[in-house]
């Protein structure tokens, strides 16, 4: 009887410490995952800020370019439709020009 009780109290042993491995694994596991993640986000946030620090640094010329071709637009439709001179037209032509 002892016999089995011992062989019992073995085996729970046994069984306890390979749960345990098992556990210790899965928190390594867990762990490495956990690191993994937090490089990918200081990753991510050195990406973001290298766009930002670029777009600080690229001229904004496109949306006024875009808006004084917008507005040469509109005042060559008001010259074309007699609202505005020849003349009045190859003024506000000129300052806007001048303004590129």
């Amino acid at each position: 009887m002892r016999g089995r009780w011992a062989a019992a109290a073995i085996g729970a042993g046994v069984a306890r410490s390979r749960a345990g491995a098992k556990e210790n694994q899965q928190a390594q596991a867990a762990q490495a995952q956990q690191q993994a993640s937090q490089q990918q986000i200081e990753a991510q946030q050195r990406q973001i800020e290298a766009l930002q620090q670029q777009k600080q640094q690229q001229p904004q010329t496109q949306p006024r370019q875009e808006d004084i071709t917008q507005q040469l637009q509109k005042y060559a439709d008001l010259h074309q439709k007699g609202i505005l001179s020849d003349e009045e037209f190859q003024k506000l032509k000129a300052d806007l020009l001048s303004k590129m």
